[in-house]
């Protein structure tokens, strides 16, 4: 799939680009680092494991899932925070997620915010990362997914 776009992903971008505003929070699992105090406060959520959303996505480290939510026309909406700096998750997104199977057909970076388009592993769908203006050294992230 090449720039076509489904109405179904179309949705999901919509969603995206509205509900990243910004969020604050939380801790990150397992690390000895516990990271920005404002990561501290986070409330982690759960993401589906019903094939809304492939559950093989690469989060990067330090991620903290805050919300998820069902998109018009089917998909998923996961809105986060990582406990790293934008400099540090842009290249995760960039390359983990490729080596994933999850491959950018377009995308965007500027100096403190980021998003693409991707397919891959059955899905299709857009994220999204910019640093966070409320809490100091961490990453704001979202990703939409929708079966192809």
């Amino acid at each position: 799939m090449t720039g076509t776009v489904r109405p179904g992903v179309a949705g999901v971008l919509v969603t995206l680009g509205l509900t990243l505003l910004s969020a604050c929070g939380g801790d990150s699992e397992g690390a000895a680092d516990p990271g920005p105090a404002c990561m501290q406060s986070l409330s982690p959520a759960s993401v589906p494991s019903d094939g809304t959303f492939p559950t093989d996505w690469p989060f990067p480290p330090g991620t903290v899932v805050t919300a998820t939510e069902e998109v018009p026309g089917g998909g998923l909406a996961v809105t986060a925070q990582v406990g790293s700096d934008f400099e540090e998750v842009l290249p995760f997104m960039q390359h983990d997620l490729e080596d994933a199977g999850f491959v950018a057909t377009q995308g965007e970076a500027e100096h403190d915010d980021a998003e693409a388009t991707w397919s891959g592993n059955g899905y299709a769908g857009t994220w999204a990362i910019r640093s966070s203006e409320t809490c100091s050294g961490t990453t704001l992230l979202q990703v939409a997914a929708a079966k192809q």
